[in-house]
């Protein structure tokens, strides 16, 4: 598995043009949020396709049921996912075949098809999300127990705030 580093060089520059203010300070914010997404992402990308021959939006996909009961529409996955619906038919089809996911009958809506986690697309899930976050838990061995908390509080009140922009 190729293993994915930041240059330190750019990291350095980056900050020596901040604290001189030839860029604006957000971006002491948002830039190494962007490279931490992508490190981290790009891993586990890797990882999961080594591992469970899964991509991200198989993944995605799984986790989105699992953590909303096990059934939903495909407008709702749409929603809790970041990819188009044209991807979002191409990843259901692909999951159904490999038989982690079922299609049923919404009983209110006739019309609707509800997308349904199987026992097997469960198992995975749960098996896959745990190797996963043993495996990108390493990121984040340099904090302490009290700042990983301070981390995640601040993420929260990020991704809170995004909703009411």
């Amino acid at each position: 598995m190729k293993k994915n580093r930041v240059n330190s060089s750019l990291i350095t520059n980056f900050y020596e043009k901040v604290e001189s203010k030839e860029l604006s300070e957000v971006f002491m914010m948002t830039f190494p949020i962007a490279l931490i997404h992508k490190t981290i992402f790009s891993h586990a990308e890797s990882f999961l396709k080594e591992k469970f021959d899964l991509l991200n939006s198989e993944v995605d996909v799984l986790a989105s049921l699992y953590t909303h009961g096990g059934m939903l529409s495909p407008t709702q996955l749409y929603d809790l996912t970041i990819f188009s619906s044209g991807g979002m038919t191409k990843v259901l089809k692909k999951l159904q075949e490999r038989g982690f996911i079922q299609r049923k009958e919404d009983a209110k809506d006739k019309r609707c098809m509800l997308v349904c986690l199987s026992q097997s697309g469960e198992e995975m899930i749960k098996k896959s999300l745990n190797e996963i976050s043993k495996e990108c838990s390493k990121y984040f061995e340099a904090f302490n127990d009290e700042e990983r908390e301070l981390f995640s509080a601040l993420l929260k009140k990020i991704l809170l705030n995004i909703n009411k922009i």
